[in-house]
C-alpha cells in the first residue's frame, strides 16, 4: 500500500514538474500555489506522527521562480524503498542538511512535539492559496507578497505533532513511600534501606519479592510521561481489592482505568503484581504498550496486637490501642471510683483476621478468678475495695499453622464505695405472685438492706372484689428476697384474685438501700397476675395487618363505621395508620373535625367475624385493656361515661369511660374488669361513641394493643 501511494504521488509530481521545468529560462504566463501531504490530501493542519515515522510532502505549485523545503533541527530527509516497520534511520539521505529544493520529500521525525516543515516558494506572478480550517466557513487563505527582487513569495510551515514512543512507567507506594519503581527497561526498589536497580541488561535476573501485611494498603500510580497516552488499563493482583482510587474528577472512570489506585491485600498467598497497559487512541498515531510488573507480593499476617476499651456507665474510661504497651508499674495506672454494684464493660477491638480466642482474666469483682471469652464482657463489683486490680486480656489466633498471642494487663485500679445517686423507689408495677395468691411483690431501683420486722406496721392494704364488696386483708410479713435484694415480698392472711381491686400503701422509713437512703412512700394499685390466653386474635389486636383495601378501617380483622355517603366516596371515621403506635408499627386512628352529634349513627370500630376475628367468650369476668392516645377534642354530652366498650352476642354488655378525663399527648392504658359473655357466632367487641354523643372541636385519638382476658373470681 505504501508503494502504491508513492507511485501515485510520483506520477503527480512528474506532471507538475513537467509544467515547471520544461522551459526553465522562459518566464511562464501563469503561476499557482498548491501542495499535497501523505497525511490528508491537501490538508495543512492536524498532521501527526510518532517518533521514528515519516510523512511525505509534495509541492504542486506552478510558475515557480525558486523553491525550498526547510526542516526543524533533529529531523531528516529520507529516500529509498522502505516498508512499514523498517528502521527508517537507515534511509536518511547523507549530508542532506535541513533544506532541499526537491519537490517531493519524505521527512523522518525524530524529535517529539510540534515539528515544522517549512515551504518557501517564489513565483513569477501573484498567487493565493485558499484552504480550509476546521470549518468551510473559515477560510485559511495565504496571499503572496512581493519581495525585493520583484518575485511573489508564499512562505508557510506545516506543523507535525510528533508523539513519543509509549513507555509505561509505574510507582508502587506503601504508606506514602516508594516501594518499587518499574520502567520498561529497569526496576528500582529498596532493600534493607539500600536502593537496588535491575536493568534489562542484567543476566540471571531475580526479581524482588515483598512481604505485605494482610490489610495493608499499596498505591499503584501511573507515572507514564512518554508518548502522551490518553487511557490506561490496570491488571491487579488476584489477592487484592480496590480500597480507593483517583478518578481525576470523572465519575465515569473505573478503578481499572484510574491514574492511581489503592489496593488492600486480603488473603494469604503469593501473587504477581499485575500489569499496566497504556494506550493512545488518536487514529493516525494509535498505539498500545504493556508493562508487566515482574515482582511478587507475599501476604503475611500482621503482628497480633491486643486492643480493648473499658466502659463505666456507658462512658469510656480506658482505651489500650494496638501499639500501646501498658506498664507493669501500677503507680502509672488510672484510678477509677465506682459505686458498689456498679458494672464495668470490656470491649475487644483487636483486628480480627481469622477466629480470635479471647481470655479476660478477672482478678476482682463477682467474676474474680474467672475467664471471660466473649468479645464483650462485663463484671460487677459488689465488694467495697480500694485500689483493686482488674486483671489482664489475652488474644490468640492461628494462621498458616502459626499461632500468635498478645497479652496486655488492664492498667486500671478501682475504688469501690457505697454511694447512691437519687432516691430509693418502687421500680415498675406492684404485682401478685399468681392469679390467686397471698403474696404481693415489688422491686426497688436499688439493692436494699435487710428489712426489719417492724416495717410491717408501715404498710397498709385495702381492696374490693369484682362486685365492689370490701375485702378483709391483713399483712402478715414483709421480707427481702434472699436471692434478689431488690425484691420485696409481702405475705397476706388471705388470698387475693386477679379480678380484685387492691391498693398497697407504704409510709415508713425503715426500708433502706445499702447506701442508707429510705424507700419513698407510695400508694399504688396491685396488678393481678393473669396468664389467661387473650380472647382477641394476636394477629389483629394491634392493627398490624392490612386487609388489602382502604375501606372499613383498613386493618384486617376489623370494620369501622362510615358517614353514609355513596360507596365510592365514603369517609370512615376509624382508619389504620402508622402515625404513632404503642405496640408494633400501627394503630387505629379516629378523626372528626365537627360535632359528633351531626352523625346520626354510632361511631364505632369492631371486630370482623367475616374476616376471621371470631371471639370465644364464655360467661365470666374479663379484663378488657386498650391503649389510647388522645390528641384533641372534648365531649360536651354526656359529660362523663361517653366512650363505650361493649360486647355483642346473645346479649349486649356495655361499659363506658369518660373520654374527657383521659390525659392528652401520651399513651394511656384503660383497663376495665367486667362480666362478659356468653358469645355466639356473631359476637363482636365494639369500641365507639354512640349516636347521641355530642362534641366540640376536632375529636382526634388513636387506639392500640386491644386485649381481653378472663379473670379469676371468687
Amino acid at each position: 500500500m505504501r508503494k502504491l501511494k508513492l507511485i501515485y504521488i510520483s506520477l503527480l509530481a512528474l506532471l507538475v514538474l513537467g509544467c515547471n521545468k520544461d522551459n526553465e529560462n522562459d518566464i511562464p504566463d501563469y503561476s499557482d500555489v498548491s501542495w499535497y501531504t501523505e497525511a490528508g490530501g491537501f490538508a495543512h493542519t492536524n498532521l501527526a506522527r510518532q517518533v521514528g515515522e515519516s510523512l511525505s510532502f509534495m509541492d504542486l505549485s506552478q510558475g515557480i521562480y525558486a523553491h525550498e523545503w526547510v526542516l526543524d533541527s533533529g529531523n531528516f530527509y529520507i529516500e529509498g524503498d522502505f516498508q512499514k516497520g523498517d528502521d527508517l534511520t537507515q534511509f536518511i539521505i547523507p549530508n542532506s542538511g535541513l533544506s532541499t529544493d526537491a519537490y517531493n520529500i519524505n521527512v523522518l521525525f525524530m524529535e517529539e512535539g510540534l515539528q515544522g516543515v517549512r515551504l518557501h516558494n517564489k513565483f513569477y506572478h501573484p498567487v493565493e492559496y485558499i484552504g480550509f480550517n476546521s470549518s468551510h466557513d473559515e477560510a485559511d487563505t495565504l496571499t503572496a507578497h512581493r519581495d525585493e527582487e520583484g518575485m511573489w513569495v508564499i512562505d508557510t510551515t506545516f506543523y507535525v505533532d510528533v508523539y513519543g514512543v509509549l513507555e509505561p512507567e509505574v510507582i508502587i507506594e506503601k504508606e506514602g513511600e516508594m516501594l518499587v519503581h518499574v520502567k520498561m527497561d529497569s526496576i528500582i526498589y529498596f532493600e534493607d534501606g539500600e536502593q537496588k536497580v535491575i536493568t534489562d541488561q542484567d543476566e540471571n535476573i531475580v526479581f524482588p519479592t515483598f512481604d505485605i501485611e494482610w490489610g495493608e494498603v499499596l498505591t499503584y500510580r501511573d507515572m507514564t510521561a512518554s508518548g502522551r497516552p490518553d487511557t490506561r488499563t490496570w491488571t491487579f493482583p488476584s489477592n487484592a481489592a480496590v480500597n480507593g482510587y483517583d478518578n481525576g474528577g470523572d465519575s465515569n472512570v473505573d478503578p481499572e482505568n484510574a491514574v492511581s489506585v489503592d489496593l488492600i491485600f486480603n488473603s494469604f498467598e503469593k501473587s504477581g503484581a499485575g500489569s499496566l497497559e497504556t494506550e493512545r487512541t488518536l487514529d493516525v498515531v494509535a498505539s498500545k504498550a504493556k508493562l508487566n510488573l515482574p515482582i511478587t507480593f507475599n501476604v503475611v499476617p500482621p503482628t497480633l496486637k491486643a486492643e480493648f476499651k473499658v466502659y463505666h456507665r456507658g462512658v469510656e474510661v480506658l482505651h489500650i490501642g494496638e501499639d500501646d504497651i501498658p506498664s507493669d508499674d501500677i503507680s502509672t495506672w488510672t484510678t477509677l471510683d465506682i459505686a458498689l454494684d456498679d458494672e464495668l464493660v470490656f470491649e475487644d477491638l483487636t483486628t480480627e483476621i481469622t477466629t480470635l480466642n479471647r481470655a479476660w482474666n478477672f482478678e476482682s469483682g463477682i467474676k474474680a478468678g474467672e475467664t471471660g471469652t466473649a468479645q464483650n464482657e462485663s463484671n460487677i463489683y459488689s465488694d467495697i475495695a480500694t485500689g483493686a486490680k482488674i486483671g489482664s486480656f489475652t488474644v490468640s489466633q492461628t494462621i498458616n499453622n502459626e499461632e500468635q498471642t498478645s497479652t496486655k494487663v488492664i492498667p486500671l485500679l478501682i475504688n469501690v464505695t457505697l454511694t447512691q445517686e437519687g432516691d430509693t423507689e418502687v421500680l415498675g408495677d406492684i404485682t401478685t405472685a399468681d392469679e390467686i395468691s397471698n403474696t404481693i411483690l415489688f422491686y426497688s431501683n436499688e439493692e436494699l438492706k435487710d428489712i426489719p420486722a417492724s416495717s410491717i406496721n408501715d404498710f397498709s392494704i385495702s381492696g374490693t372484689d369484682i362486685n365492689a364488696a370490701p375485702l378483709s386483708l391483713s399483712i402478715t410479713s414483709v421480707a427481702l428476697n434472699p436471692d434478689n435484694k431488690k425484691e420485696v415480698m409481702i405475705t397476706l392472711d388471705n388470698e387475693v384474685y386477679n379480678s380484685d381491686e387492691i391498693q398497697l400503701a407504704y409510709t415508713g422509713s425503715q426500708i433502706k438501700s445499702r447506701a442508707d437512703i429510705p424507700l419513698n412512700a407510695f400508694d399504688l394499685p396491685v396488678i393481678g397476675k393473669n396468664t389467661a390466653s387473650d380472647v382477641l386474635d394476636a394477629t389483629f389486636k394491634s392493627f398490624e395487618e392490612y386487609k388489602g383495601k382502604d375501606t372499613g378501617g383498613s386493618a384486617k380483622g376489623w370494620i369501622s363505621s362510615h358517614d353514609g355517603a355513596p360507596k365510592d366516596t365514603r369517609y370512615f371515621y376509624y382508619q389504620r395508620t402508622d402515625e404513632r403506635a404503642s405496640d408494633g408499627d400501627y394503630s387505629m386512628k379516629f378523626f372528626a373535625d365537627y360535632n359528633l352529634a351531626t352523625i346520626s349513627k354510632d361511631k364505632k370500630v369492631e371486630t370482623s367475624v367475616s374476616e376471621g376475628h371470631i371471639l370465644d367468650v364464655p360467661e365470666g369476668v374479663y379484663e378488657v385493656s386498650l391503649d389510647i392516645y388522645v390528641e384533641d377534642g372534648s365531649i360536651t354530652s354526656p359529660l362523663d361515661e361517653n366512650f363505650e366498650i361493649k360486647l355483642t352476642g346473645e346479649s349486649t354488655l356495655s361499659y363506658k369511660i369518660d373520654y374527657n378525663a383521659l390525659p392528652k399527648g401520651e399513651w394511656t392504658t384503660i383497663k376495665i374488669k367486667k362480666p362478659f359473655g356468653p358469645s355466639n357466632s356473631t359476637t363482636k367487641l365494639v369500641l365507639q361513641f354512640d349516636s347521641d354523643v355530642a362534641s366540640s372541636g376536632t375529636v382526634h385519638f388513636y387506639l392500640d394493643n386491644v386485649s381481653m382476658r378472663n379473670l379469676k373470681t371468687r
